[in-house]
């Protein structure tokens, strides 16, 4: 399927007229070429100049004769190829790559008739070609960047030379012939010269900077009948290079791609639709659109899918893919592959951006949810395979896993819930408060559960909540905003010393944190301008304490789902403690409008 898919671009994308020249056909690739090393027809160097471009001159990437990877061994490449293998420069290898270059470039074009292919076989046979270069422009070949072969001018590469193209296309279909293998494809159902090689694509951060294969087999378990290499897999060569040569398109576009630690996530849709890719890229973790226009696009697009009603800036028909790749050694890893219509992304996106919603929080991205559970926030750190589970539960609908809970928790114990990195402190109580509440209300939705007002889990602060660890979470937040209004130089509250074990232990740490309440209390009842604070606090602890708290009292321990409402249930006390009574008029007078809309 996903093959089939990525054929499917690259048909698409050649029959555009927009990308004629970006592109490749059979044969070719784009490749970036740092020199352009010129010639005249008796293979003399003429100079060495660099191919840059924009602002920033950087190498340029060009249309060239195919480069279909290249591993430890010797491989040479045809006019375009590093320094080693066109004039021998270069470490202890460089003549034996020089004489496989020079046999490659005979083969091909021992029959050309023309003045550039003349050149580059003369070239071949100058052995003191490279003394034409300065000792700086040696240095600088060594260094491995690409040469492409210009005759008499820089910007008259000697590929591009219809004599020479026809010579690289019979040169291709000859070897081709010689060692083709006939069978049924596996994407196109016909019977073709299957690929013994699937292309190697770069751009996987984490893999061989040569390459990693998509379709690859390596040890005998994972053969059958007798098919190594990519002929187990039985794809055609022709859609081999398809599939591969769209998977590194996606890879070298900005707008079709973007990384999230080791792993790279491609999309792209079935038809050119405004704000498309735009909105892929946006739930995939990528950054925000400049463009204003595109901004308020999606900013409504998001809008509509959290009330659940029709897409209005989106055509709901139309149909994407989104594909997560990591590394693995020489291959590619395949995290998730998702492919639906926009329609049905509106459906399940709006889900995902409800459960994760929380005041304070408009809905998380999927990375902005997984890297809640990664040490220092940092991304690399995340299992692969919770990447895998996290981003099937956001496209299906189904549960989150169990770990991501877990793991969530076990990080809000080791950092209190704030994260350093850059040496500036983020505070991330209200993101993984809000994965908490997701993994909660999904999991009752899906058991067919309807929560009652004291058990349901809202947007902001549910004083009719009578969960115990939602109860205990609530009283861990007054007797925090006690402590800081009575001693506000104080350098650590309760939470960065006691959340931990208050939410697993509770009966240990309450008892002596409620006395220290007593006594912040008097202390702001002393002081005229936080009198009022003591009273608003004093109120607090008598409705959870008195009017909610069970007689049995605060107990020993707490469930894993009851830690996990002590850290919404602490979060959304605080935040409600914080907010003024007009703030929280406003924001009861917007979520009243929101209903409406949906019920509407």
């Amino acid at each position: 399927m996903i093959l089939q898919e990525l054929c499917d671009l690259y048909d698409r994308l050649a029959a555009d007229p927009s990308h004629a020249n970006e592109i490749a056909r059979p044969g070719w690739s784009r490749e970036k070429v740092a020199w352009a090393l010129v010639i005249d027809e008796s293979g003399t160097v003429l100079g060495l100049y660099p191919v840059l471009q924009g602002e920033k001159q950087k190498y340029q990437e060009l249309m060239v004769p195919e480069h279909d990877g290249r591993t430890v061994g010797i491989k040479p490449f045809f006019l375009c190829d590093k320094g080693s293998y066109l004039l021998g420069i270069g470490d202890k290898r460089a003549q034996k790559c020089h004489d496989a270059s020079r046999e490659l470039h005979e083969s091909v074009l021992q029959d050309c008739d023309d003045a550039g292919a003349r050149a580059a076989l003369a070239l071949f046979n100058n052995k003191d070609a490279a003394e034409s270069l300065t000792q700086a422009e040696v240095d600088a070949l060594s260094l491995g960047g690409m040469v492409m072969l210009c005759l008499s001018q820089p910007g008259k590469p000697i590929y591009e030379r219809d004599a020479v193209k026809e010579a690289w296309r019979l040169y291709r279909e000859s070897n081709a012939n010689d060692t083709s293998v006939d069978g049924w494809c596996s994407v196109t159902g016909r019977r073709e010269s299957l690929a013994r090689l699937f292309p190697q694509v770069t751009g996987v951060p984490g893999a061989q900077s040569s390459g990693a294969s998509l379709v690859s087999y390596n040890f005998d378990a994972a053969t059958s009948y007798g098919k190594d290499q990519a002929y187990n897999a039985s794809i055609s060569e022709e859609a081999a290079f398809k599939s591969g040569y769209a998977l590194k398109y996606l890879l070298g576009d900005k707008h079709h791609r973007v990384y999230q630690g080791n792993t790279a996530v491609v999309f792209w849709t079935d038809t050119p639709i405004p704000l498309g890719n735009d909105f892929l890229l946006l739930i995939s973790g990528g950054p925000v659109a400049e463009d204003k226009e595109v901004r308020d696009g999606l900013e409504q697009t998001l809008k509509e899918m959290r009330l659940g009603r029709p897409l209005s800036q989106i055509d709901a028909k139309a149909g994407y893919c989104l594909l997560g790749l990591s590394p693995n050694a020489a291959r590619l890893s395949v995290r998730f592959f998702e492919r639906g219509t926009f329609g049905s992304l509106a459906n399940r996106y709006g889900w995902y951006l409800r459960d994760t919603e929380i005041v304070g929080e408009k809905g998380l991205s999927l990375w902005q949810l997984l890297a809640q559970t990664a040490p220092m926030g940092k991304l690399d750190n995340i299992p692969s395979t919770l990447v895998t589970r996290c981003f099937e539960a956001m496209m299906s609908g189904g549960e989150f896993p169990k770990a991501l809970s877990e793991l969530v928790r076990s990080r809000m114990r080791a950092d209190h819930g704030m994260v350093t990195s850059g040496g500036k402190s983020y505070d991330c109580m209200g993101r993984r408060a809000a994965v908490l509440k997701a993994c909660y209300v999904r999991h009752m939705r899906l058991q067919g559960v309807e929560p009652s007002e004291k058990e349901g889990i809202e947007v902001a602060l549910n004083r009719e909540n009578t969960n115990m660890g939602y109860l205990l979470g609530r009283l861990f937040a007054v007797l925090e905003r006690a402590q800081q209004g009575a001693i506000s130089s104080a350098n650590a509250t309760i939470r960065d010393r006691y959340i931990g074990a208050a939410s697993t232990t509770p009966a240990r740490v309450f008892q002596p944190l409620l006395r220290g309440c007593q006594a912040h209390l008097s202390a702001l009842r002393k002081d005229p301008s936080k009198a009022w604070l003591a009273n608003k606090l004093e109120r607090e602890l008598d409705d959870i304490i008195g009017r909610r708290l069970p007689d049995t009292g605060i107990p020993k321990v707490l469930s894993a789902d009851d830690q996990d409402m002590f850290f919404v249930g602490y979060y959304q006390e605080r935040c409600d403690l914080w907010v003024s009574k007009a703030e929280r008029d406003a924001a009861n007078e917007t979520a009243s409008d929101d209903n409406k809309t949906k019920e509407d």
